[in-house]
C-alpha cells in the first residue's frame, strides 16, 4: 500500500511495518469505497446517481482513503511482533508489553483521538520509559553478578 497523504503513517509503515510485507489489499479498499459510493447514491433517482457519485468522490474520497489507510495499517501492525524485541520469553508470535502499549497509541491515532504530533510524542515517551527500565534492569543484573562473584571470592 502506497501512502502519500499522511506523513506519520507513511513513516510508520516504512520503518516499523515494512510496507512491502504488510498484508493490506488495495483491491479491498477500492471495493469498500465503491460499496460506500453505491450506498450513498442508492437513495437518489437513477438519472442523478452518476452526478451524486462524482459529488461523493469530490467531497469524501480523500478523507475515506486516509481513514481506511490508518485502520488497515493499525490492524496489520497490531498483530506483528517487533523483530528486535528486547523482551525475551513468551510466544514469539504474540506482541510484547511495549508493542501492546504502542498498539493502543496507534489505535488512538487511527481513530483520530490523537494528532500526529501527539502520537509521535506519546510513542517517544513510551520508548524512553521502557529504555530507562531496561537500563535499570541491566544495571541491577550486573550489580548482582558482581556481588555474587565478590561473595564467592570472600568465602
Amino acid at each position: 500500500m502506497y501512502i502519500v497523504d499522511d506523513p506519520t503513517l507513511a513513516l510508520i509503515t516504512r520503518f516499523i511495518g515494512d510496507a512491502q510485507t504488510l498484508e493490506v489489499s488495495d483491491t479491498e479498499f477500492l471495493l469498500r469505497q465503491i460499496a460506500a459510493i453505491n450506498q450513498y447514491v442508492s437513495d437518489f433517482p437513477d438519472g442523478e446517481r452518476q452526478m451524486r457519485a462524482l459529488e461523493w468522490i469530490e467531497v469524501h474520497a480523500s478523507q475515506y482513503r486516509q481513514q481506511w489507510q490508518k485502520q488497515a495499517v493499525m490492524n496489520a501492525l497490531s498483530k506483528m511482533r517487533c523483530a528486535d524485541c528486547p523482551l525475551i520469553g513468551g510466544s514469539r508470535q504474540s506482541p510484547c508489553t511495549i508493542h501492546k502499549q504502542w498498539s493502543r497509541l496507534l489505535r488512538q491515532y487511527a481513530d483520530d483521538h490523537l494528532s500526529s504530533h501527539d502520537y509521535v510524542e506519546a510513542t517517544l515517551n513510551l520508548l524512553e520509559t521502557h529504555k530507562r527500565r531496561l537500563k535499570i534492569g541491566r544495571t541491577r543484573r550486573q550489580l548482582r553478578s558482581t556481588t555474587t562473584v565478590s561473595l564467592n571470592a570472600a568465602l
